[in-house]
């Protein structure tokens, strides 16, 4: 039903390394080749039940470097996260909302870990389901670590609620590879534990 290319495209963008989707919008990341370049993440919607999709946005960093951002992004309602893993001191994720249906977008918040680490890799997967966002760093402490972040206050801050590790963690396992969130329950990829890999299930019962 679409094909989707960047209103700007530029040979070397890697425009739809990642991809997300909520109900009628869609989010794509473009971090370029050149690492010099600024990374973009742009919004797409239909409003004929996917007919025909118009790009809404082009979202940059407020403090945009060669950071690898757009890789990866996720959706959920009127909140877009956007991972940055060669940000500043370990990795970043990038917090953008809309209050007005998808015509404007703004930067409301900027996620570090807590103890962050050159070449943790702290925002190369994510997840955001309600007022919970969860980000990979699979590179952290060696075996790799996941962050949990919560707001209380409608998205205008957030804080860090939880470091989630392996109870049998060991160098190089990857964990925090890949994450994922329903409600309570936390899901995390480690591609290198025991053999052949495996995956990590976490609930909580107090609400985070």
């Amino acid at each position: 039903v679409a094909k989707l290319t960047a209103s700007d495209a530029a040979s070397g963008d890697l425009f739809g390394i990642s991809v997300a989707i909520d109900g009628d919008t869609v989010v794509i990341g473009a971090p370029p080749e050149d690492r010099s370049l600024r990374g973009a993440a742009y919004v797409f919607r239909t409003t004929d039940g996917g007919a025909t999709y118009g790009q809404l946005a082009k979202l940059t960093a407020s403090d945009a470097a060669d950071n690898w951002f757009g890789v990866p992004v996720a959706i959920d309602c009127d909140t877009i996260v956007i991972g940055a893993s060669s940000a500043g001191t370990g990795g970043a994720v990038y917090v953008f909302r809309t209050t007005d249906g998808g015509a404007t977008y703004v930067e409301v918040a900027k996620l570090t870990a807590s103890d962050a680490a050159y070449g943790d890799y702290f925002g190369g997967s994510l997840a955001i389901d309600g007022a919970t966002i969860v980000v990979g760093a699979h590179k952290a402490s060696g075996p790799g670590a996941v962050y949990v972040f919560r707001t209380t206050d409608g998205g205008a801050t957030y804080g860090q609620v939880a470091k989630l590790t392996a109870s049998d963690a060991a160098a190089g396992d990857s964990f925090g590879v890949s994450v994922a969130i329903d409600g309570d329950t936390i899901v995390v990829g480690a591609r290198f534990a025991g053999t052949g890999g495996a995956v990590y299930v976490f609930r909580t019962s107090d609400g985070g």
